[in-house]
């Protein structure tokens, strides 16, 4: 039995599945067991890949239909005999040492259920070709592991962890399903609600995330307006009252984004006022916003009754919130200064 079960998942990727798999193979670390996950049924390509392949530790699974995205990145919360469960995108790759570092981490934290690795932004041109650049998700600072706590104010509208390149205990998986309802857009956000804290960060770029000309990612920004704003409505009502600090650069930290992205904070500090979230806007993010209430009133009609509409959404975003604490987390203190220095780029790749 391996140690490591792997879910490589594609779908209508010949130019770039190839690539994914080669860095599987490539891994220093070479006890796993590896299922792709065929979501076009009627494309040959994984499975002639896999026969070139010729690799025993290859099991090609093609899907009977569609599934769509959450739906098959569920598949790869099921009980398993492995120890440990990893996720690997058709447009993602990753490092040699990516897996071997993660073992280790998690084999030397036994408290940890989840360990995942910084990484490096590669953008697709038009031309097919793939441009370094010179990004990653995390700043690449030189510190061993960190371990961060339940909650960080980043997680009110983002997630702290790369699904594409993490580690995950085969106990926690079944826990880790996302509803079928979820929106793709917050699908590691969400799950990151499920996890038990503390988890396990390296700061080193051991994968690589495609921003890709095509995504299956919402584009209509009532949809993702919505999501975004049950996202942070839940977590400033089931999480934490947010210090100033805090507060004050989530603000920050969207109004610098490109466009500003303040949008649902107003709508979260609206839906939940109590929390006083909305102190930490100032008068030209006010001004920016009743903009938009004039331009858009329909979209911001539907946002501020997003949570009746869209009341089984609410109701687990809500439950997942409430519980993410139920483990006592370690001090997150030695990840202070690399939390507040992170920049909006989680934002760029959750938008990707």
């Amino acid at each position: 039995m391996a140690l490591i079960r792997i879910y490589l998942f594609t779908c209508r990727r010949p130019s770039l599945l190839p690539r994914a798999l080669a860095s599987l193979r490539a891994q220093t670390f070479t006890d796993w067991i590896c299922e792709l996950h065929n979501d076009a049924p009627d494309d040959p390509f994984p499975a002639e890949l896999v026969r070139r392949a010729s690799d025993p530790r290859l099991i090609l699974r093609p899907h009977e239909h569609n599934l769509g995205a959450v739906a098959a990145f569920n598949l790869a919360f099921a009980p398993v005999s492995e120890r440990f469960v990893s996720l690997l995108e058709d447009d993602n790759w990753w490092e040699p040492e990516l897996l071997a570092r993660l073992v280790a981490e998690l084999e030397a934290r036994p408290e940890c259920e989840v360990a995942w690795a910084n990484m490096r932004l590669w953008r697709e041109e038009t031309t097919g070709e793939w441009t370094d650049m010179g990004k990653t998700i995390w700043p690449p600072v030189d510190r061993p592991a960190l371990t961060l706590a339940w909650p960080q104010p980043l997680q009110l509208d983002s997630p702290l962890h790369s699904h594409g390149a993490m580690l995950v205990r085969a106990t926690a998986v079944e826990r880790l399903r996302v509803p079928p309802i979820t929106p793709l857009d917050i699908i590691e956000p969400f799950r990151e609600r499920l996890f038990r804290y503390p988890l396990v960060f390296l700061p080193e770029p051991l994968a690589n995330f495609a921003l890709t000309r095509k995504t299956a990612r919402s584009t209509g920004a009532g949809r993702w307006l919505e999501s975004q704003t049950l996202q942070a409505a839940s977590f400033l009502r089931h999480a934490a009252q947010l210090d100033p600090a805090g507060r004050a650069h989530l603000w920050q930290t969207r109004r610098e984004a490109s466009p500003p992205a303040t949008a649902p904070l107003f709508f979260a500090g609206l839906l939940e006022w109590r929390t006083g979230f909305l102190r930490g806007a100032t008068m030209r993010d006010w001004w920016r916003f009743f903009l938009g209430l004039v331009r858009h009133p329909w979209l911001a009609a539907r946002t501020l009754t997003v949570r009746r509409r869209q009341s089984a959404l609410w109701e687990a975003l809500a439950q997942a919130t409430r519980e993410a604490g139920r483990r006592p987390g370690l001090s997150a203190d030695i990840a202070g200064g690399l939390l507040a220095s992170r920049s909006d780029l989680r934002r760029a790749v959750d938008s990707s």
